[in-house]
This record gives structure tokens, sequence and C-alpha cells, in this order.
């Protein structure tokens, strides 16, 4: 019985090692396949005063046929690591990103939206465009002035911390249709679609 012991004492790294090779690889095949990949799914990346949105599900209801998620993610625009975020996640993999006047024109929007050409300007409700240059890279959703939006079910601050949002999509998505940059362009347009279901909420 000592012999069987020492043995198993001498062998138990190997087990362990055995034990956690398999559990981190089922792990990482199961990952692998359910993990919704870049091009099944439109990422809205929301800048606002509270990490409630309680129409994911709705957006999901009435997406696309080819998406298989709309994936929202929420942001504290007064938290220190917004920027961060903004960065990391909003250029990094969102379609969609709503955020206050300040973001918009601070980061050079050539640099990091899409341009909205006329023909897609018409389809939105809108309260104004922010332009630069001459060309419209987003689309006013709240106004501080009038306290008016076009998508209701945002936080857009009260009193002094009340902003000018606006609607922009990430130059780099691959759902933006004829709005794509030349090496992204496809018939994929689901972000315009899941923005027009933004706008009728």
């Amino acid at each position: 019985m000592k012999e069987v012991f020492n043995r198993i004492a001498k062998d138990i790294l190997a087990y362990v090692a055995c034990v956690l090779v398999v559990i981190f690889g089922w792990s990482w095949v199961f990952s692998y396949l359910t993990t919704v990949k870049y091009e099944e799914k439109v990422t809205i990346f929301i800048g606002s005063h509270t990490l409630d949105f309680d129409k994911t599900e709705v957006l999901n209801e009435d997406k696309p046929e080819y998406l298989k998620l709309v994936d929202v993610q929420t942001y504290l625009v007064n938290d220190s690591m917004f920027a961060a975020c903004l960065n990391a996640v909003g250029y990094g993999v969102g379609d969609i990103l709503i955020l206050p006047e300040k973001y918009i024109v601070q980061e050079g929007c050539s640099y990091y939206y899409a341009e909205i050409s006329m023909e897609y300007q018409t389809q939105f409700e809108n309260l104004g465009f922010h332009e630069e240059e001459g060309r419209v890279y987003g689309i006013k959703i709240h106004d501080k002035e009038t306290h008016k939006s076009v998508i209701d079910c945002i936080d857009y601050g009260e009193g002094e911390q009340e902003e000018n949002y606006y609607l922009v999509f990430n130059k780099d998505s691959y759902h933006l249709s004829d709005l794509s940059t030349a090496e992204n362009k496809s018939d994929m347009d689901g972000a315009i679609q899941v923005a027009k279901r933004l706008f009728a909420l």
C-alpha cells in the first residue's frame, strides 16, 4: 500500500497537469464554439450617465437576419476610465457609438467615424448633424438646450452634466455596407439597420 501511495505522490504533478490540460482544452473548445463572430454581431457602445439600457432584448428580437447578436455595451461618461474604454472597446469593436459631443469633436472625426452620405442622412430622424470640413460624421440625437431627444431610452445627464449627444458609425465596422472604408466594404448593413431600430424605440 505504501508503494502505491509513493507512486501516486511521485506522479501527482503529472496527474494534475493532465487534468488541467483537459479542463482548459474543453473550456477553449466550448468558448470557440459558442462565441459569436465579429461578422455575426453588431456592437453598440453607449457612453451615458447610467449603465442601464433596457432595450437590448427588443433590438435582438428585430435584428437583421444574418446577425446572431446585437451587443450593447454601456459605460459611464463621468468615470475616470471612460476614455480608456472608448479607445479599447468603442473604437476597437464598436459598430455604432453614442457619445457626448466633446468626444466627437476632440478625436478628429475622419480618423474614427464613417462619413454619412446625404442618402443616409435623410433616413434618420435627427436634431442636426456634426460636420467636419463640410462632411457629416454624426447624427445629433439629444439637444441640451431644448432637452429634446430622438432616442429616449438613454440618460443624457441633467443640469450641468447634460450634454449634446451624437450617434456615429465606426469607420472600421464590417456592417456599414457602402458607408464602410474600401477594405471593409460588403453587403452587410447590420449597423445601419440596427441604428434605424434604435431611432424607432
